[in-house]
């Protein structure tokens, strides 16, 4: 392999039995979640879920440290929990984070077919929350992941594309990779007008950001924060699943009801991993990644989804 053939976010390895350590990738020990001006005091912030009941692979395997790390030290409590989505429950929380859901354990199958990940009373629960004030941050992927994520979706109004999505011309061009794409004030697929690519000062401003493959999604009623390009597709995943559909932003903000919902078609932004590839080097992807700004993105998300 190449040092410009990558490995994908995830590499599906169905036959094989996995366990931790084998991964090919791992938490970046050097990523820093240090915030210089915390939105809040140390613990006293709002409430974030960070879903675990739905063979959640971020959470199974805690790729999700960084980000909790990173939440924490913005003054935000994260709280990792396995129970089902009810009303009760649910007003136990400020923001829900669902993210790498599947119906069964990642590696176990290669795609979505009968299973269901959430209930319909999950979904309707869930719903009724976000319509009443609560805020929903929520992630497709590529295959399979989109499959398990888009009845959720579809009840807020997006859709998710199945396969995964590449651009022949906007990806990062050192890196080689097509599905890494660039959305940049330059080229035009950043909007930099709403909240949380603006930030609340020029300090907090994003400027370039790069997505790690997922999926495309389409949500009418959103605000498109990260325009697909024309010259953006969505093919097969290397599962063999898809493509089915084709999104048009790789994430959407928008209000529902009372509430608020971020849709992100691809994950790894709110991760910080080192990938092991074939040559004996590594590549960092996510918030650690130099020269893009996922780290305030992320902070700017929360910011945006906790206020009214």
């Amino acid at each position: 392999m190449t040092r410009k053939v990558y490995f994908t976010i995830f590499v599906l390895i169905v036959s094989c039995n996995l366990t931790f350590g084998q991964w090919p990738m791992s938490n970046d020990p050097e990523f820093n979640s240090e915030v210089k001006e915390p939105t809040y005091k140390k613990g006293k912030g709002p409430k974030i879920l960070l879903d675990g009941a739905h063979h959640n692979f971020f959470i199974q395997w805690d790729f999700i440290k960084p980000f909790s790390d990173l939440a924490k030290a913005d003054g935000y409590q994260t709280i990792v929990d396995s129970s089902k989505f009810t009303p009760e429950y649910l007003k136990r929380f400020d923001v829900v984070m669902i993210i790498t859901s599947l119906p069964f354990n990642f590696t176990t199958k290669n795609q979505v077919t009968d299973e269901s990940t959430f209930s319909k009373d999950e979904i309707n629960s869930l719903y009724d929350w976000v319509n009443n004030g609560g805020s929903l941050l929520v992630f497709s992927e590529h295959a399979p992941f989109d499959q398990a994520i888009n009845p959720l979706l579809n009840q807020f109004g997006i859709e998710s594309s199945i396969g995964t999505t590449i651009d022949s011309l906007n990806y990062n061009k050192e890196i080689g990779r097509t599905g890494w794409i660039e959305f940049t004030k330059d080229n035009g697929l950043l909007n930099i007008e709403h909240p949380i690519v603006k930030g609340r000062t020029p300090s907090n401003q994003v400027n370039r950001l790069l997505t790690f493959g997922g999926s495309g999604l389409n949500g009418k009623n959103y605000t498109n924060l990260l325009r697909l390009s024309e010259s953006s597709e969505n093919v097969v995943h290397s599962t063999g699943v898809g493509p089915i559909g084709k999104g048009n932003s790789q994430a959407l903000a928008g209000n529902v009801g009372k509430g608020k919902v971020v849709a992100l078609g691809d994950s790894n932004g709110f991760t910080a991993m080192v990938f092991d590839q074939n040559d004996g080097t590594k590549q960092k992807a996510g918030m650690n990644l130099e020269n893009y700004d996922w780290k305030q993105f992320v902070l700017n998300t929360l910011y945006w989804l906790s206020t009214e």
